[in-house]
């Protein structure tokens, strides 16, 4: 089953910016999610603790801790992400096979190469960006 836990906090960080204005309870954002408020905010807690999102105990109104220009996906993503590879290999292989003695190893290099490309290109997105392009599909 796919991670969807850094789109979550992404939606939880252009729903705060979009609602700059609205009291925004766990219950609320939650709805947005189709998800319950607790998921909700154990992911604001995430997003805090990384600087992310700034709250008020007692308070219903998070705000962005700085410009959404300044957050990028991998920000995001290392807030959240409890394991940091987005594929794993299996390393369970049969030990006298020749293909199953190395392809952990094999594999191992290129999926390096593939979370290294994909951590560059989410450090070029910005929350700023996810805001204009969910701007644009409002519009259309």
């Amino acid at each position: 089953m796919a991670n969807t836990q850094l789109s979550d906090a992404t939606h939880i960080l252009a729903y705060v910016a979009l609602h700059t204005n609205d009291e925004l309870k766990s219950d609320r954002i939650a709805s947005s999610l189709n998800t319950d408020p607790t998921m909700v905010r154990r992911m604001m807690s995430k997003l805090r603790k990384a600087g992310l999102l700034e709250s008020t105990k007692g308070i219903a109104k998070p705000k962005l801790a700085c410009s959404p220009v300044q957050i990028t996906l991998r920000d995001i993503y290392l807030a959240v992400s409890t394991r940091r590879e987005l594929l794993s290999v299996d390393r369970d292989t049969s030990q006298s096979c020749p293909v199953g003695s190395v392809i952990p190893k094999v594999m191992t290099t290129y999926y390096q190469e593939i979370q290294s490309s994909a951590e560059g290109r989410m450090a070029r997105i910005t929350l700023q960006d996810v805001i204009n392009d969910i701007s644009l599909l409002k519009e259309a």
